[in-house]
């Protein structure tokens, strides 16, 4: 019999947010879930708002129902050496850029369920956005990991073919608006804004455009025509972006990630 219903190998900033969506989704009790990592501190953390902790991975993997990889895909090798033998999971999920449900079944055969998901860092508010695939899953264990992933924000299933292109736009995505911004703020500050009065400017503005664009039904080249008068202000910075290549870079940026994705999945 299973102690605990989710086993989370990895105390990072992504298991920071689940266990954290976990708590203000209600959907797990803290004491069924059980976090393995080999940071006391981090477990003391999480230790004290209720959650299961252990720096035995094989602890973890040994009583947990549904056990989720948290770990940095280069160490995933190791973390997945360690857990083999004690593994009595009935599925397996993993958060790791890169490494494919292939990985996984090769990791830990063909009798668990394997379901890959790539969130993003505004899980951790629950503005984040998670896309899922699943393996020999059963309605029921999707519905579970749904619940969890629900409570982070935005979720989409996909299929696998995709999830290199979804890490590059939406799991590193939030790197390059944080880039964008800085660079933003800069611009104000250079021009005589103080910096306090720069952000709170480009955080409004970046949350508005992002929201208006989620809602309207016009397609982005309309909504820049609809910000851009000839002759204007906003024709002038559209101008020196694409002098300076600022579009191209942030595409090659985005393809960049995607090979990079490819490569730590050793493909």
């Amino acid at each position: 019999m299973f102690l605990y219903k989710l086993g989370i190998i990895g105390a990072g900033n992504m298991s920071n947010a689940i266990t954290r969506g976990i708590l203000a989704g209600g959907v797990l009790k803290p004491s069924e879930v059980i976090v393995s990592d080999i940071d006391a501190k981090k477990l003391e953390g999480l230790k004290a708002e209720g959650f299961a902790v252990t720096s035995d991975n094989g602890e973890a993997a040994s009583r947990s129902k549904s056990l989720l990889f948290a770990v940095k895909p280069q160490c995933f090798k190791e973390a997945a050496d360690g857990v083999r033998p004690c593994l009595a999971a009935r599925s397996v999920i993993s958060i790791m850029a890169g490494i494919s449900t292939a990985a996984l079944r090769q990791a830990f055969g063909d009798s668990v369920g394997l379901c890959r998901i790539m969130p993003n860092t505004p899980c951790v508010i629950g503005r984040g956005i998670s896309a899922l695939t699943f393996v020999n899953y059963s309605a029921a264990d999707k519905a579970f990991v749904f619940d969890i992933f629900d409570k982070l924000g935005e979720t989409v299933e996909l299929p696998e073919e995709k999830f290199d292109a979804v890490t590059a736009v939406s799991g590193s995505g939030p790197a390059y608006v944080y880039t964008f911004l800085d660079a933003v703020i800069k611009g104000g500050v250079k021009n005589g804004l103080t910096e306090d009065e720069a952000k709170r400017l480009a955080v409004s503005v970046f949350k508005g455009a992002a929201e208006l664009a989620a809602l309207s039904d016009k397609p982005l080249d309309a909504l820049i025509k609809d910000v851009t008068s000839k002759g204007g202000t906003t024709e002038a910075a559209l101008n020196a972006f694409a002098k300076n290549g600022v579009a191209d870079g942030i595409t090659e940026g985005v393809s960049a990630a995607a090979a990079r994705s490819k490569e730590l999945g050793g493909r």
